[in-house]
């Protein structure tokens, strides 16, 4: 029987399925250490912040009233965490690397094609999307632990690369 006669057969209009091209995937140790870099630049943007919140905080137990200090401290904090999202966003869109995978040299790609990947997939679902789905109370933690549990898989994707259709690669 051929191929032209199976009804069951898909119409053709997806187009072949094709195997992804030969990318050299960013090893467990380089992504390990761009995520760390990632969750420790927090403490570089709001440290400064939460240092002069935490005084002022001490300051007014001791002076049994508030002290404009801590109200400083925050300001600073919030405008810190702004200037962080700013920067990995900007980082994203334009270079589809975070502060971690810059310092790393690794980025994140298209799956299937190898290209930078755009906005979308590495902004508003790897992050953002996996953000909401790992904020629903209970689940998320298990997502979140299941979701970095995927990296040891042989293509070395997270269920947000999965999501996004992208893989991290060492630009080395």
């Amino acid at each position: 029987m051929s191929f032209d006669s199976n009804p069951y057969a898909t119409s053709g209009l997806a187009g072949p399925i094709s195997e992804p091209i030969n990318l050299r995937l960013a090893d467990l140790g380089k992504r390990f250490l761009g995520a760390l870099v990632d969750g420790g630049i927090g403490i570089v943007f709001m440290g400064p912040g939460y240092a002069m919140m935490l005084i002022g905080g001490i300051m007014s137990e001791q002076n049994k009233g508030l002290v404009p200090l801590a109200f400083v401290g925050l300001a600073l904090m919030l405008l810190g965490g702004l200037a962080l999202i700013a920067t990995q966003i900007y980082l994203l869109a334009t270079r589809s690397q975070s502060i971690g995978k810059y310092f790393l040299k690794t980025q994140i790609v298209d799956f299937n094609t190898g290209v930078r990947a755009d906005f979308v997939q590495c902004f508003l679902i790897r992050t953002l999307l996996n953000g909401i789905i790992g904020a629903v109370p209970c689940l998320g933690a298990i997502y979140g632990i299941v979701d970095i549990c995927f990296i040891f898989r042989e293509d070395k994707r997270c269920i947000h690369d999965l999501l996004a259709k992208t893989c991290v690669i060492d630009i080395s």
